[in-house]
């Protein structure tokens, strides 16, 4: 117990610091997922052919690419093709390599979202939309108000495993300099020539966050499901 006290005296603002940069990571690419995820399922869902088979395309390509080679493409490729990113620092971490990993990481979770959101869509009764066209509301409307309120309720679970399989995606952002949590055990590493140690702190942290999220998931679930 003495030796955790010591450990974390020492070595505790580097392993703080790793877990907001990968909370922030995560958050951040959660939201912009969900927004492109949504919107990739709409065209995937589309009845215009071309636009349905560069969804899918898409979500082959992506899915088919591991994370680390997206975040490489991205990280090297963009600045090739003449595009630069904004300097700033954030946590101690370069702007430029923090909006690369977050581009990195919603092109790869956008993918998944988009097939969890058009199965949750799908699995809506078609009656939903029949009757809700037949008293007047427009397709969009009844997406909005009757298929999408429906849908939610079954694509949360899924949508909890993808934020915590982002948190746990966000440690290969360490190659390209992000210090997360994983940057923050090679550091501590490093420093302390502990090599067992650091690791063992970083997986119970990644071990809260994710119970944390599933936890918060499966009772944002069980109110949403109270209503039925």
């Amino acid at each position: 117990m003495e030796a955790i006290k010591v450990f974390i005296g020492n070595y505790g603002i580097y392993l703080w610091q790793g877990t907001l940069m990968t909370v922030v990571l995560s958050l951040l690419t959660m939201i912009f997922a969900i927004i492109f995820g949504v919107f990739l399922s709409f065209m995937r869902m589309s009845q215009n052919k071309i636009i349905q088979r560069i969804a899918i395309l898409y979500v082959e390509v992506v899915r088919a690419l591991p994370v680390l080679v997206q975040l490489s493409i991205v990280f090297y490729g963009l600045p090739l093709l003449g595009i630069q990113m904004p300097s700033f620092m954030l946590f101690g971490v370069e702007g430029s390599r923090l909006i690369s990993a977050i581009i990195a990481l919603t092109i790869h979770s956008t993918a998944y979202i988009c097939e969890i959101v058009r199965s949750g869509v799908q699995s809506v009764n078609s009656g939903q939309m029949e009757g809700a066209r037949s008293v007047g509301f427009s397709k969009a409307q009844a997406l909005q108000y009757i298929v999408m309120p429906q849908a939610i309720k079954n694509i949360l679970p899924a949508l909890g495993n993808e934020f915590a399989s982002t948190i746990k995606n966000s440690s290969q952002a360490s190659v390209i300099g992000i210090a997360e949590l994983m940057y923050a055990a090679d550091k501590i590493r490093g420093i302390s020539y502990q090599p067992f140690s650091p690791i063992i702190a970083v997986a119970v942290i990644y071990l809260i966050l994710s119970f944390a999220i599933t936890r918060s998931t499966a009772l944002m679930e069980k109110k949403l499901k109270a209503s039925d």
